[in-house]
């Protein structure tokens, strides 16, 4: 039950999310129905790359997901610090650098942990709204659902581009590789169009 109850509120989520990109097609409905069809998939391809990711990675997720809830620098710190992995300062210059932070490698332990506990707990709000804990029997990862979203996005539009290719190839259009699935679409409009003309002349 709650898996499920995860589940419902990760798709409900990402399809909020999408809802602006729904609105710049214009057949709405079966974009909508696309992505509800499809959302399941994605999520799955994406726990497997989580799975595949390096650990380091996912400590790194874990770590912003649970230290962009905390309410001082000095628990974001605590929370770092409660990582084995973490407590070494070579480990915790490459987390710095995972983060893009700018740091002396020559300082402190404490120091490189006091400015990467700033640092979080400055973009906390960021790492809060992009990851999400995801629970699937017994399981727990970490998932960002500004990625679920794009890949479902791309997803579409590789299948209507290839859908749209098709219809080109019966009707001997030239497509282009660099073609979106929108100007093969104008293609095949035009020749319809060109055709009907032809055809009434």
């Amino acid at each position: 039950m709650e898996d499920r109850v995860y589940k419902e509120n990760l798709k409900r989520t990402i399809l909020e999310m999408a809802q602006e990109e729904i609105s710049n097609y214009p057949s709405q409905k079966a974009v909508k129905k696309y992505f509800e069809s499809n959302i399941d998939k994605i999520i799955n391809e994406n726990i497997k790359s989580y799975l595949e990711d390096t650990n380091e990675n996912k400590l790194y997720s874990k770590i912003l997901k649970i230290g962009s809830s905390q309410e001082n620098i000095q628990s974001v710190a605590k929370v770092i610090k409660s990582d084995g992995l973490l407590k070494s300062k070579n480990e915790l210059i490459k987390f710095a650098k995972y983060l893009g932070i700018d740091i002396n490698i020559k300082g402190s332990y404490i120091q490189i942990l006091k400015r990467i506990s700033n640092y979080i707990y400055l973009n906390r709000k960021e790492y809060s709204k992009r990851y999400v804990f995801y629970r699937s029997e017994d399981k727990e990862y970490i998932l960002e659902p500004e990625k679920i979203k794009i890949d479902l996005i791309e997803s579409y539009k590789f299948k209507t581009r290839n859908d749209m290719k098709s219809i080109a190839k019966l009707l001997n259009i030239n497509v282009d590789d660099e073609d979106c699935a929108e100007d093969i679409r104008r293609k095949v409009i035009n020749y319809i169009m060109r055709e009907k003309i032809t055809k009434k002349k």
